[in-house]
C-alpha cells in the first residue's frame, strides 16, 4: 500500500494549493481612487521635463482637474469586479507639437485612459491613445496596456457642425495581453449644443455620441457620450459603456465597463 502514498501526498498538496489560491482570491483588494495630489505630482514632474506649449485660447489649459463620478469594470473569468473612484483626476498636458495635447482620466489607481488630440482650426483631431488596467487576482496581478493609433488622424470634435451631423471613424490598436490587432469603428454623432452647469458657471457645451463596434482580435461594442466646452474642447461630462470579448486559454473572457463622470471646476491645479 505504500506505493499509493506519493499520489495521496500530491493530491493533498494540490488541495492545499487550491485552498491557498481561493483564500488569496477572497482576500484581494479593490483599487482605491487615485488622488488629485498624486496626479498633480506626476503632472508637475512631467511639465518640468517638457518645453511643450499650446495655444491657450484654442486648447484646454494644462493642469489637473477634478472629476466626480462612479462606475465599475468586470471580467467574467475569474469573476472580478472593481469600482471607479468617486473622485477622478483628469490631467491635461501640452504635447510637443503646436496646439496638440493629451487628456488622461484616472478612473481609479489601477485604471486610466488617455487621448492624444490636436486642434486644427474649428476641429479637434484624435491621433490615438491608451488604456491601462491592472487586476488583483489574489495569487497574482494581471495588467494590460492597450495602444490605439488613428492613422490618418480622425475627427474627434467639430466646433462648426450642425446638430445631427454623423461621422464615420476607425482606429486600430494592440493589447499587451491579447495577440493581434483590434479595430474600433463606428459612427460619431454631433448631437448639438446645450448649456451645462459646472460649479457656479453656466457653459455652452457640445454634446457628441460614439457608437462603435469592436472587431479583429477582440469583439464587442463600445458606446460613449461626451460634452465638451464649446470654446476649447475642455471635457465637461462623460458616460461610457463597453462589452468586449477576448479569446483566452480558458475560453472567451468578457469585459464589461460602465461609468459616468462630471467636471467639478473649470480651473485646473498646476
Amino acid at each position: 500500500m505504500r506505493w499509493w502514498m506519493p499520489f495521496a501526498v500530491i493530491g493533498a498538496v494540490i488541495v492545499v494549493a487550491v485552498g491557498v489560491v481561493a483564500v488569496l482570491f477572497a482576500m484581494r483588494e479593490e483599487p482605491e481612487a487615485r488622488s488629485v495630489d498624486d496626479a498633480l505630482e506626476d503632472f508637475r514632474s512631467e511639465d518640468e521635463d517638457s518645453g511643450a506649449t499650446a495655444d491657450a485660447a484654442a486648447t484646454p489649459a494644462p493642469g489637473v482637474y477634478e472629476l466626480a463620478g462612479e462606475g465599475r469594470e468586470a471580467i467574467s473569468f475569474p469573476p472580478v469586479e472593481q469600482a471607479d473612484g468617486a473622485t477622478m483626476p483628469m490631467t491635461v498636458s501640452a504635447a510637443d507639437e503646436s496646439d496638440c495635447y493629451s487628456v488622461r482620466i484616472d478612473y481609479n489607481e489601477a485604471h486610466w485612459q488617455d487621448w492624444n488630440l490636436c486642434r486644427d482650426g474649428d476641429r479637434i483631431m484624435e491621433h490615438g491613445g491608451h488604456t491601462y488596467q491592472q487586476w488583483d487576482l489574489g495569487a497574482a496581478q494581471v495588467e494590460n496596456l492597450s495602444t490605439f493609433v488613428c492613422d490618418p488622424p480622425i475627427l474627434f470634435l467639430d466646433f462648426d457642425k450642425d446638430a445631427g451631423h454623423a461621422e464615420q471613424r476607425s482606429c486600430a490598436g494592440t493589447n499587451d495581453a491579447v495577440e493581434g490587432t483590434t479595430i474600433t469603428s463606428g459612427i460619431d454623432t454631433h448631437v448639438g449644443r446645450v448649456t451645462l452647469t459646472v460649479g457656479d458657471e453656466e457653459l455652452e457645451a457640445i454634446h457628441i455620441t460614439q457608437d462603435h463596434e469592436i472587431s479583429g482580435a477582440q469583439s464587442g461594442t463600445n458606446r460613449n457620450e461626451y460634452w465638451f466646452r464649446a470654446s476649447d474642447g475642455l471635457p465637461l461630462r462623460g458616460i461610457r459603456s463597453s462589452n468586449i470579448d477576448s479569446d483566452s486559454p480558458v475560453g472567451t473572457v468578457t469585459y464589461t465597463e460602465d461609468g459616468t463622470w462630471d467636471l467639478v471646476s473649470t480651473t485646473p491645479q498646476t
